[in-house]
């Protein structure tokens, strides 16, 4: 590759990286509006954002990789592994959101719990929807 493709591709690939953070920063402020909770600053509620991405990807990585041993150890199949992942990682990764909330903007744990929630319904609610929009399309494509 030359030097004007890889900073191509560096350009599109931080022009994602804002896109994907100015709606993290969008929902989280909408999820403070929503819990009547002050909102932060841009740069303190991108900090925040960052922080909610990295911590928790980091633990649920290293979660995984354990659960991952476990199930090829005792020979069961991995599929059940990435299951159970979710629904025993759902709740340390409202615990680890719910804190850095409470602590980034100095309110009750409660109160990040319920930013967390909040936000989570709002993403929720999007996928829903962009899913609606697309059957809605492909079903519409075959019926003609």
């Amino acid at each position: 590759m030359n030097p004007g493709q890889v900073f191509a591709v560096l350009c599109c690939l931080g022009f994602m990286l804002a896109i994907v953070l100015a709606f993290e920063v969008a929902v989280f402020w909408l999820a403070c509006a929503l819990c009547k909770i002050p909102q932060p600053g841009f740069f303190r509620t991108c900090g925040i954002v960052v922080m909610l991405l990295v911590i928790p990807a980091v633990v649920d990585g290293i979660f995984g990789a354990i659960l991952y041993e476990v199930y090829t150890a005792t020979a069961y199949p991995l599929w059940e592994a990435g299951v159970v992942q979710f629904f025993l990682a759902l709740p340390v990764h409202m615990a680890i959101c719910s804190f850095i909330h409470a602590k980034m903007i100095n309110i009750r744990l409660g109160q990040g719990l319920a930013v967390w929630l909040v936000e989570k319904l709002l993403k929720l609610t999007l996928v829903v929807a962009a899913v609606g929009v697309t059957a809605v399309l492909v079903l519409a494509s075959q019926a003609k």
